[in-house]
């Protein structure tokens, strides 16, 4: 009985409003990419990966065009025959004592004389399946194939399947917004946050960001009321594949499966055992191809090449490793306190490449921590809502304790990860659309705008100063 009610559900979602609102966005961000859409990016990461892909191998199959973001070590033919893989470290004053560290963590002082050949390999450290979308287009238009306008038509179509996901919730009976409000929040996704200007980039960041946003909505498509767990768990598992926080997003699945309606259904076990399943599967195939992948490269499952970023050698890393108590004050700085600098002397503002709190750059986020009543009053949409809310705190945690805050941005950008999940908030929040929500939208829209139209632009605009008095 529920499939038919669910084509109905389907069947009654504003498609054609949809559609339109993907095509103004493509318009609008194609407008401010401007000529950036006729050439790759500054940073193809993604179409050498696809090229390697093409070539049949995981290594570039040509030298990166700069020293940013790749992973790298050197592999060692000693004069036996053997081979090596791995870095050199040094230590001591002035780097006397210079060791090579192998994959697997071994520390070896190798004589000159002993090492008869040495090759430098170097890989995309990003999770690739930007790379594979990329495969088809890279096969045709090769190195010149553009990642910036592969990005804005990514970008443009998330404006419309967010829009959707507000919709649905309407007709599922979680959400009250009317028409109009759901087009308002669209609009304010669209242009009044981070996605924004990083849509109109193409750079691989901002690329994986994008797409992780594309399949982060169309999982929770998927997952609402658990309707459709294949799917969900095929959209989380590329997920995963793009942006790695996105697979702690998995609790909002099992949360509507086993809390629907908000109320607790652990005791129905052999309801839930064939959807589970079905949602597992994808995510643990494409979890193995992964660690294939790692383990190919780097040697250890759960590697993907962040550790030989600039061939080992960034310092935070080697001293703190990729995640630690020491990243969580500036991630929150970077997150929340950051502003921009202004003073009477040109150019009268300086903004910081760490990035710009959320609630300058999206200042109707305020409106989630207003005292009303938080959620609706009705069960199923405070389920709902404890659902969004588990999984976004399972999508930032580990960003607040990331080795790095997004730096080079205009504003947090690895807000991206978890923006689907709280415009699903945005939506059940009770509060009004009005003067104050419309006032707040503005901001946001000449935030972003700004920042779409002058980041990677006007250089002298940004500097790295991180916190400092914004007079």
């Amino acid at each position: 009985m529920e499939l038919p009610a669910a084509a109905a559900a389907t069947n009654s979602l504003p498609w054609r409003q949809a559609l339109v609102l993907g095509l103004l966005a493509l318009v609008v961000y194609g407008l401010v990419a401007g000529e950036r859409l006729l050439r790759p990016s500054t940073d193809p990461h993604f179409i050498l990966q696809a090229e390697a892909f093409l070539a049949g191998q995981l290594e570039l199959t040509r030298p990166p065009p700069h020293a940013n973001d790749w992973a790298s070590y050197q592999e060692l033919t000693l004069v036996g025959g053997e081979t090596l893989r791995g870095v050199y470290r040094t230590s001591g004053r002035g780097g006397q004592h210079r060791r090579f560290q192998t994959l697997d963590g071994r520390l070896l002082l190798l004589e000159p004389g002993q090492v008869q050949r040495t090759r430098t390999r170097t890989f995309v450290s990003f999770p690739s399946f930007p790379a594979v979308l990329m495969l088809p287009f890279v096969a045709v238009l090769g190195p010149r194939f553009s990642d910036v306008a592969f990005t804005v038509v990514l970008a443009a179509l998330n404006v419309a399947l967010l829009f959707l996901l507000l919709e649905l919730l309407v007709v599922r009976g979680y959400s009250g917004r009317t028409r109009r409000e759901n087009l308002l929040l669209a609009g304010l996704f669209a242009f009044g946050t981070v996605h924004f200007w990083c849509a109109v980039l193409g750079q691989v960041w901002f690329t994986a960001l994008i797409l992780g946003v594309t399949l982060s909505t169309l999982y929770l498509l998927a997952a609402l009321d658990a309707r459709h767990p294949l799917l969900a768990g095929l959209c989380l598992g590329l997920g995963m594949a793009t942006r790695t926080p996105l697979a702690f997003a998995s609790a909002f699945f099992l949360l509507q499966l086993w809390r629907p309606a908000g109320v607790w259904q652990l005791r129905r076990w052999r309801a839930w055992v064939r959807p589970l399943a079905l949602f597992a599967a994808p995510i643990l195939v494409i979890g193995l191809l992964l660690v294939a992948m790692n383990l190919a490269r780097f040697g250890q499952p759960f590697e993907f090449g962040h550790t030989y970023l600039a061939g080992g050698t960034i310092p935070r890393i080697r001293t703190h490793g990729l995640f630690g108590w020491h990243f969580l004050g500036q991630n929150l700085a970077a997150a929340l306190l950051l502003l921009p600098v202004f003073s009477l002397a040109s150019p009268y503002v300086q903004l910081s490449r760490h990035g710009m709190s959320l609630l300058l750059s999206t200042p109707p986020l305020l409106l989630l921590a207003t005292p009303r009543r938080w959620l609706l009053a009705a069960p199923p949409a405070r389920g709902l809502g404890v659902a969004l809310l588990v999984a976004l705190g399972g999508v930032v945690l580990p960003l607040l304790f990331y080795q790095n805050t997004g730096h080079i941005q205009y504003g947090y950008r690895f807000s991206l990860d978890f923006t689907p999940l709280l415009w699903g908030l945005l939506a059940l929040r009770r509060f009004r659309t009005g003067r104050l929500f419309g006032a707040l939208a503005v901001l946001a829209v000449v935030v972003n705008l700004f920042g779409a139209l002058t980041f990677k632009r006007y250089e002298l605009l940004y500097d790295d100063h991180f916190l400092r008095l914004p007079w």
